[in-house]
């Protein structure tokens, strides 16, 4: 970029730190540091990897060509049939090693192709932002947010910023497929073949044949790791699919121990000297001892740390995922976070519960997701600096934080379908915001086998109706809407509009999407009542215009105080239906029509 002005390098720079800072403010995750984990990926060590594993393959063929050249000899030599038999074990084992060898080093070039080309995307695209910010007329060192507000262009310059930080979110989201394919593929030992025919001839008390070389060669290049290791490091700690680093560093298959590389992270989170991130740790522990208390085994699938600037993520499962029959994801809503993530894993606990109360015959395992960038979460005692939490809390007056959480959850969806069962059903369930963001990873492709949102405000503007998620039947999006929850009545937009349009913030009329629960959105609305009693309110504030006015207010509060409570959702009948969906037995479901 040759930059404006006087000082191109100064400037450039100036203006990425102005469009990371903004993001933060506007609650959405900040392109820059995406795009620079995307820059730092060391992708010349994966193509040393590569060129030293292309070696390995070739010698390994040469190798198993000469012991196939050497069986006459032996036929011819030894009138017993044994060491012909065992040069002949040793050119398969080397066969099959190379075999190993010749997959990864396909599935490392992919992925080396895979990340050059993000890097390249990452960088022009940061270059045409850069681009933008200071065509618009953005003097380097303003506060970008505030000028845009004086200048009347905050809505344009948040489509940028939101634009630019969905595409590095993306682009992340390509590079971590890449490298979790390579993670699969990496798994496989090319050692195991010619170790299991030691062990052969071992139990068969014979002397085994042996390829000299082969374990130091591999163990060289760092064992079945292989080059996961380096090649990454730049991306640790990263927005991604599974705890922050590589996808699949929670632990690439299943697996007893699918989730040590987050235990570990937590471990060392524990020891922290930073308030927020030791904050978050105490949480998660927390929300782990009740998990293992209520369900027996808890699962850390996704772990990443928080800090002064953000709450972080973390996803417990109650039930183990790997041999799971069915799958439920619960998504919380506002003021929430993984400090006092508990309480979600409470609700998860129950959700599980009644599903196997309904098929004792099968195993459920629900996930707690608090993988999404939760607004207000201050309000839940996640301690950020000012600027991250007025940020936070402007973005619970849209959907933006809940459209770019549902692209998070697709990705992190994937790993958790890499985890368990193939035949697993999977069924996402969100309330209040969280279903705002479940509905969003189903519009974006999110594979769920059913949809069920509670207390929703809005189904996100990824969505106009049901019948727009791609992957999934309009007849399997469910809905649960109590008559007195305020948040499903439309008073949450109109609210919202207002206070969109303070400060000429952006606004629309529906900020967080079409009513779920309206008959035109064509989802299944749960007939089910709420478990609290409604309370009337009356203030007398001396008038008859301030008593109606308080009176109403007052109403209000008293109903979203008694009504609006991921606990009353996740109770009575609603419960019921919830986890009849969970385990698939629709027509233990009570339909009624929508609005």
């Amino acid at each position: 970029m040759t930059g404006y002005g006087g000082s191109p390098a100064r400037s450039t720079s100036a203006a990425r730190e102005a469009i990371g800072l903004a993001a933060r403010q506007l609650g959405l995750p900040d392109p820059v540091q995406l795009a620079g984990e995307l820059l730092e990926v060391d992708v010349d060590a994966l193509h040393e990897w590569f060129t030293v594993a292309a070696r390995v393959e070739q010698n390994l063929l040469r190798g198993a060509h000469r012991l196939q050249d050497a069986l006459p000899v032996l036929a011819a030599g030894w009138s017993s049939g044994a060491p012909r038999l065992a040069v002949t074990a040793g050119q398969g084992a080397g066969l099959a090693s190379r075999a190993v060898v010749d997959r990864q080093v396909v599935a490392a070039d992919q992925a080396g192709s895979v990340l050059r080309q993000t890097r390249q995307l990452a960088d022009a695209d940061l270059d045409d932002t850069e681009a933008a910010v200071l065509a618009a007329g953005w003097p380097p060192g303003e506060d970008l947010v505030l000028w845009s507000a004086a200048q009347g262009q905050v809505g344009p310059m948040l489509n940028l910023i939101a634009g630019l930080s969905q595409r590095m979110g993306e682009l992340q989201v390509r590079s971590h497929d890449a490298l979790h394919e390579l993670a699969l593929v990496l798994r496989a030992d090319p050692r195991d073949p010619v170790q299991e025919v030691a062990a052969t001839a071992r139990a068969a008390g014979a002397p085994p044949a042996t390829m000299t070389g082969q374990g130091p060669a591999w163990s060289g290049l760092g064992g079945a790791a292989g080059p996961s290791a380096g090649i990454a490091s730049g991306a640790a700690g990263s927005v991604s699919g599974s705890a922050g680093g590589i996808p699949g560093s929670a632990g690439p298959a299943p697996s007893p121990a699918i989730d040590q590389a987050n235990l570990d992270r937590l471990a060392a989170d524990l020891a922290s000297t930073d308030v927020a991130t030791v904050m978050m740790a105490l949480g998660v522990q927390a929300a782990l001892d009740r998990a293992r208390a209520q369900g027996g085994v808890a699962q850390l699938l996704i772990y990443q740390s928080a800090d002064s600037g953000g709450q972080g993520r973390a996803a417990i499962s109650v039930g183990d995922i790997t041999c799971a029959d069915n799958v439920a994801t619960v998504a919380p809503g506002i003021s929430n976070a993984p400090v006092n993530m508990a309480d979600g894993v409470s609700s998860a606990a129950v959700l599980r519960d009644r599903a196997q109360e309904l098929a004792p015959g099968e195993s459920t395992a629900a996930i707690a997701w608090y993988g999404y960038d939760i607004p207000l979460s201050a309000v839940g005692g996640v301690p950020v600096d000012m600027i991250s939490a007025v940020g936070n809390t402007a973005a619970a007056v849209t959907d933006a934080t809940a459209r770019v959480g549902g692209g998070q959850l697709v990705d992190d969806m994937a790993r958790f379908r890499d985890w368990a069962p193939e035949t697993a059903r999977f069924v996402a369930v969100g309330f209040s915001m969280g279903s705002t963001t479940v509905s969003a990873a189903a519009a974006r492709g999110g594979r769920f086998d059913d949809l069920v949102l509670l207390g929703s405000p809005g189904a996100s503007s990824d969505v106009a109706t049901a019948d727009n998620y791609p992957d999934m039947p309009a007849e399997h999006a469910f809905v649960v809407a109590y008559d007195e929850d305020p948040v499903t009545r439309g008073e949450t937009d109109l609210l919202a509009g207002l206070l969109g349009g303070l400060g000429r913030l952006p606004s629309t009329p529906t900020p967080f999407g079409p009513d779920p629960a309206a008959a035109k959105f064509g989802a299944q609305v749960i007939d089910a009542d709420s478990n609290n009693p409604d309370v009337s309110v009356a203030l007398h504030l001396g008038g008859p215009l301030p008593d109606i006015v308080g009176s109403a207010v007052a109403d209000e509060v008293a109903d979203l105080a008694a009504h609006h409570q991921e606990a009353n959702y996740l109770s009575g009948e609603s419960l019921g239906a919830v986890a009849a969906v969970v385990v698939g037995q629709y027509s233990e479901v009570p339909i009624k029509p929508g609005r």
